[in-house]
């Protein structure tokens, strides 16, 4: 989404999403199905066989989080007909829809499973340490989520009330400073793998950087420490991913070694109340957005430890109804109203804010573009989804035909 760009060998050929092969999702859609999805599937059947209900009701959420983002990224895809046993070679494709309210369902009894008898480990919690009431909200928080991919708006909204409500209980994927063990990801790639290949030279850059014209700061708004957290010029000018971190060594840059990722997290509840209340009425939402600009402005997600990065400077200040009116600072043009300022200006936000997920995909194919994200130049079509992977294609005849392109909408997008 113009977050990034291939610099070298086939990372440059990636920049034009047309050229994109279905072999290239084949890691992706394994570690769903197989690392994921069947952990989290056989965890919870034996653990509803030792009468585990606590951790069958986690296992859920981490089923429902797995196939949640699967659907919103390939559209149709098997869920119902899969078997954690690998018995069923040839599972058939769910509807996107169906998959949705399948997951619905789920973590609602995930919901009531963690409210029964049973335990959750500490030492093996990963995320929260064995912490009921972290894991409930976490269900709520998902279906907020998803209620929010299927246009379900009033239900995303009484989900996410119910969700995550505090930064001690984002959901985030921890990593440390062990080469070939806990490396983030990203550092990994950009660092140990392949250092030449990908910079961050591209749109949001730009929104970030002070000195060009799309910078989204203005009188009430100072992006300077975010900008710093996830970009520098260590490796590419002018926007290289920030790699700083225990490893590397400097302060921990979002892309650091040992620098956790967001998955599921308080701002983006803030964010959907938001959006939803922007929806329905300009002044409910602008109040709603103010109330996520105040936790920004207590330094909320810039900096791993949400306080700040270094010293440099942040500023999140309230804005006002003649902000987005026509003429005003966050509405410079003449054709649209507040209420569609605003929404502009939420989904720029979640843009940034989840800036190296699938949700920035997600968000772009659901609005049709209503951040006005610029794309890179020259491309045929938009990118809507991920292709099948090919493995898949290849194995599984109940694969869908004509196998859709990467700039087909899934079907909740139509």
């Amino acid at each position: 989404m113009n977050q990034a760009n291939g610099e070298n060998r086939q990372y440059v050929s990636l920049n034009d999403w047309n050229l994109s092969t279905a072999s290239s999702f084949d890691s992706a859609w394994s570690l769903a199905y197989v690392n994921c999805l069947t952990n989290a599937r056989f965890t919870r059947v034996n653990a509803e066989k030792e009468l585990n209900y606590k951790l069958a009701g986690a296992a859920a959420v981490i089923e429902a989080h797995t196939m949640g983002t699967v659907t919103s990224m390939w559209g149709d895809v098997p869920y119902s007909d899969f078997d954690y046993t690998g018995k069923n070679k040839n599972p058939k494709f769910d509807k996107q829809s169906d998959v949705y309210i399948s997951l619905q369902a789920l973590l609602d009894k995930a919901i009531v499973d963690l409210n029964k008898p049973g335990k959750l480990p500490a030492d093996k919690d990963l995320f929260y340490a064995g912490s009921t009431a972290k894991w409930i909200k976490l269900a709520h928080s998902l279906k907020a989520k998803y209620f929010l991919h299927t246009k379900q708006y009033a239900n995303a909204k009484a989900e996410a009330l119910l969700g995550i409500s505090s930064a001690s209980e984002d959901m985030k994927a921890v990593f440390g400073n062990s080469n070939g063990q806990s490396f983030n990801p990203y550092y990994d790639f950009l660092v140990d793998e392949r250092d030449d290949y990908m910079s961050g030279n591209g749109y949001a850059g730009t929104l970030l950087d002070p000195s060009t014209t799309t910078y989204r700061g203005n009188a009430k708004t100072d992006e300077s420490a975010r900008y710093a957290f996830t970009y520098n010029t260590e490796y590419f000018s002018p926007y290289g991913l920030n790699i700083y971190g225990g490893d590397y060594g400097g302060t921990n840059g979002k892309f650091g070694s040992d620098s956790s990722m967001p998955l599921v997290t308080y701002g983006e509840m803030l964010l959907i109340i938001a959006e939803v209340d922007a929806r329905t009425s300009f002044a409910a939402g602008l109040t709603s957005y103010n109330a996520y600009r105040a936790v920004l402005d207590g330094g909320y997600s810039i900096g791993i430890n949400n306080n700040g990065y270094d010293a440099e400077t942040f500023n999140y200040d309230a804005y006002a109804a003649g902000d987005f009116a026509q003429g005003g600072m966050e509405n410079a043009t003449t054709t649209e109203t507040d209420q569609q300022a605003l929404l502009r200006e939420i989904f720029e936000e979640r843009y940034i804010y989840f800036m190296g997920t699938y949700e920035t995909l997600n968000d772009f194919a659901r609005s049709n573009n209503a951040a006005k994200i610029q794309l890179k130049a020259g491309k045929a079509g938009t990118p809507q989804r991920l292709l099948y992977a090919q493995e898949e294609i290849n194995a599984n005849p109940n694969t869908p035909s004509p196998i859709p392109t990467i700039v087909t909408k899934t079907p909740v997008h139509n």
